[in-house]
């Protein structure tokens, strides 16, 4: 599912460690050095697939942060990061080949009451209930939320500005593809492509920009 010329690494952990975040650049440390372990380990090991993404791409330097808290790569190297309770991942790409790059993981759960009604737009709720009536895929409003996530983190560092919930259409596909169409004005691109699945009780989905 991963777009071609980029790599991802994966971490799956059940506990809190702070392996990874010691072995950080101190500058990297710093960024977190106030935060409970929890977020300290998060971070870490989120940090720790990027470096390890990295090798090969270019020299290991600090990811430092950006804008809005985006990971700041560095030059030649644009990427995402994610975390979530078991899990940690990044996908990464030279810049020469990618614009931006973004990925999202959740757990395969249903969102909280609630919450599909605020970040699904009415056409997008009923392309899902129609995928789910004829397809019979499971978790769905959490392939939706964080096909968001991830179109966000792709969006940004082109447009350096907020994208909300209902601000991009997206179409999920059961070929595990999904487009999200930007319905703000103006755009640096019309829509985003990118790939979802389910596996391991854990959404993920990614996208990309290319150059």
């Amino acid at each position: 599912m991963l777009p071609k010329g980029t790599r991802c690494v994966e971490l799956h952990t059940s506990s809190v460690n702070l392996d990874h975040f010691y072995d950080l650049h101190p500058a990297e440390q710093d960024l977190v050095s106030h935060a409970v372990d929890r977020r300290k380990a998060d971070f870490g090991d989120s940090r720790w697939c990027a470096h390890q993404a990295m090798a090969d791409l270019a020299d290991d330097e600090p990811i430092l942060r950006g804008e809005r808290g985006m990971p700041a790569f560095p030059e030649g190297v644009t990427g995402s990061l994610t975390h979530t309770e078991g899990y940690r991942a990044a996908l990464v790409g030279r810049t020469s080949r990618w614009r931006s790059l973004g990925i999202d993981a959740e757990p395969a759960s249903a969102l909280p009451e609630g919450v599909f009604n605020a970040i699904a737009r009415p056409e997008e709720q009923r392309r899902l209930r129609r995928l789910a009536r004829h397809e019979g895929v499971e978790h769905l409003d959490k392939v939706l939320f964080s096909a968001k996530e991830t179109t966000y983190k792709t969006w940004f560092p082109l447009a350096r500005r907020f994208l909300d919930f209902d601000e991009a259409d997206i179409d999920i596909r059961p070929d595990g593809t999904f487009t999200s169409y930007l319905l703000v004005r103006p755009v640096p691109v019309p829509f985003i492509e990118g790939y979802w699945t389910i596996r391991n009780g854990f959404v993920v989905t990614v996208a990309g920009v290319r150059r």
